[in-house]
């Protein structure tokens, strides 16, 4: 993912959970929480720490279709849109205008892929886009706040990679503040050796936690830390973790996909 620059200052302040018995790794409240950190804090083509980003108003998108099945890519949308809301609150509206929304996503062809990313991501630079199977970009404000959004995915290359409904389900995702793809953290769709295609349950909690009420757009790592800590402890101890990967299949997609 390709994202704007943040200037905000953080301090790395990491404090190791004691373990508790659970079935896989990361269904630790450390592990949970250092996955927090590396996907929420840090971006993928931007170095350094960052603030919290995250939505605060409501999202409202467009859809533009450069190729053909726009009813398919229509309903991959507003299937994984109609989840990113139950996971977070952030309402998403369809836009009366292509100019009153906040957010674009646009199904284009490999040949113009890079263009398309130039135009809609407000950049000239795009090299970092040129083994990318698909794209996406936020810019906030000074406090953090996403403001705008653009996802941009070259059907035809995505199709030849396997990856169509993992580029939307990946792109859209990482566009309401989880900038950063890790291969540490796993299960994930923030992991590109991995083959998830859909949200894991370890995805859902990153979703959850980054919308919690007292998590704000600009906090740091030192600010952030105490306030997701006992809400991870209170999850291990109240079965949320454990049951995390079924929790999140709610979703249609997961239906449409037959699992």
């Amino acid at each position: 993912m390709f994202k704007g620059r943040v200037s905000i200052g953080l301090i790395v302040w990491l404090v190791s959970f004691s373990t508790l018995a659970v079935e896989q790794p990361w269904q630790q409240p450390s592990y949970i929480q250092d996955a927090f950190y590396r996907i929420a804090l840090k971006s993928e083509y931007v170095e350094g720490e960052h603030g919290v980003r995250k939505w605060k108003e409501p999202v409202r998108y467009t859809v533009s279709h450069v190729v053909s099945d726009s009813e398919l890519h229509d309903k991959l949308v507003r299937y994984h849109l109609d989840h990113l809301q139950s996971l977070t609150g952030i309402n998403f509206i369809p836009a009366s205008h292509p100019k009153a929304a906040n957010l674009t996503i646009v199904f284009t062809n490999h040949q113009r892929f890079l263009d398309d990313a130039r135009q809609y991501f407000k950049t000239n630079d795009v090299t970092p886009l040129r083994k990318a199977v698909c794209a996406a970009n936020f810019a906030v404000d000074k406090n953090g706040w996403i403001r705008r959004a653009a996802v941009v995915i070259p059907v035809d290359l995505a199709r030849s990679k396997g990856k169509l409904v993992a580029c939307v389900v990946e792109e859209l995702t990482q566009i309401m503040g989880l900038p950063n793809d890790d291969d540490n953290v796993f299960p994930s769709i923030f992991n590109d050796r991995t083959p998830e295609q859909l949200l894991t349950g370890l995805d859902g909690l990153l979703l959850r936690l980054l919308y919690l009420p007292d998590i704000q757009a600009g906090q740091n790592w030192r600010q952030v830390e105490p306030i997701i800590a006992p809400v991870i402890e209170s999850w291990a101890r109240d079965g949320t973790i454990a049951q995390a990967h079924r929790a999140v299949r709610t979703g249609e997609l997961y239906r449409l996909l037959g699992w």
